[in-house]
């Protein structure tokens, strides 16, 4: 029973390391990137996480979906305690089945998603939207649209600012180029966003709705989709795609933005540097024009061995990024089968070990007792 005992509070103990301190273990190796501090600016500090995709109930099954749910909130908070960030970006793809949600799934996911993805006070998180939020372009109604946007704040283009730094937070689908009624909109909304930027630029006179708290700075441009690119070829980071997706060659609105679209955000919004996701790995590239974009790795271990995400420093003039790897699934998982293997061998070694001391302990006692016998 004491020997019983003893490995039950050792499987207890392993639960605690491998669903909870494991992620500290891992997480708290990963540190805020260096930066130019030739201003003693104070940088914005952010935090970025793509492609989280909770499942639903067409494809999940409970079990795997509370795995990932449970790896995922994990990660989630054991980041934001050790690395404590002012911002985090979601880049999209929030779920998994939100374009065939009905309301009340849909309201359920998002329910889960802010319990989840939950942040304490003084930490702002904003989402970007993603094809399977509401849909690719062809397939996306206003009421989609519209649910996404009063769910989590947002709009087709949204402008976030803290202490000179902007970002210009895109609806990828809105970027057809085709006059759509989403597109039309997110048109509308660069322009205005780009009025807005240059009148704090050049310092000229402005209406107040386009005036802009602090001085201005190049802003950075946050998606779903890529920017234009022909496939992943040129990605070289430790979560980059496998060499066979890589040479995969990309579909313009399907898996990065059109060319058209591209040039388009490019010359409105003229950003430094741009991030998105959707394609589920890593890449870091610097584009023809000298604009360095960054694709974030998956965040859910179903569609990624080896799921991570960004943290970046920004200030008005300068930006540094790091990557930070999560815990890899199957080294939890061997972890769990390495020591529950050798707790049942020390179990079992002592069952055996008893065992034998009560086989000897018997045949002692028989022997005694027929030596006894025999002798009277």
């Amino acid at each position: 029973m004491k020997t019983f005992f003893r490995f039950i509070l050792c499987i207890i103990a392993l639960i605690i390391y491998c669903e909870y301190v494991i992620y500290y273990l891992v997480l708290i190796q990963c540190n805020w990137p260096s930066y130019n501090n030739t201003k003693s600016e104070q940088p914005v500090k952010v935090m970025f996480v793509a492609d989280t995709h909770l499942l639903g109930k067409r494809k999940g099954h409970w079990l795997d979906k509370m795995r990932r749910e449970w790896e995922m909130s994990r990660a989630f908070q054991t980041a934001i305690k050790i690395h404590k960030p002012e911002l985090i970006f979601i880049l999209g793809d929030l779920f998994d089945e939100g374009l065939w949600s009905s309301e009340a799934d849909f309201n359920s996911y998002v329910k889960t998603f802010k319990y989840l993805f939950s942040v304490p006070q003084g930490i702002e998180l904003y989402a970007v939207v993603g094809n399977h939020d509401i849909g690719f372009h062809y397939s996306i109604i206003p009421q989609l649209e519209k649910r996404f946007n009063n769910a989590f704040n947002s709009s087709s283009v949204q402008l976030i600012s803290k202490r000179n730094v902007h970002f210009v937070l895109i609806n990828s689908m809105a970027m057809e180029m085709d006059g759509c009624f989403l597109c039309y909109t997110a048109k509308l909304k660069l322009k205005q966003i780009s009025n807005q930027l240059k009148c704090i630029e050049k310092g000229i006179a402005c209406s107040k709705n386009m005036m802009l708290d602090g001085s201005y700075s190049k802003p950075i441009l946050l998606q779903h989709f890529p920017l234009y690119r022909k496939n992943d070829i040129a990605c070289n980071e430790l979560d980059s795609a496998p060499i066979k997706e890589k040479e995969t060659p990309f579909r313009e609105g399907w898996d990065c933005l059109r060319k058209d679209a591209t040039e388009m955000l490019l010359k409105i919004i003229k950003p430094r540097v741009v991030f998105g996701g959707h394609t589920h790995h890593g890449c870091h590239l610097k584009h023809e024009n000298g604009i360095h974009e960054y694709s974030i790795s998956s965040f859910n271990w179903r569609n990624k061995y080896n799921p991570s995400y960004m943290l970046a420093l920004f200030t008005a003039d300068t930006y540094s990024v790091e990557t930070c790897h999560m815990p890899r699934e199957y080294t939890i998982f061997l972890i769990y089968l390495i020591m529950i293997i050798v707790m049942l061998f020390k179990l079992l070694k002592n069952e055996i070990k008893i065992a034998r001391i009560n086989i000897l302990r018997f045949i002692n006692h028989k022997f005694k007792l027929k030596y006894f016998t025999t002798k009277n």
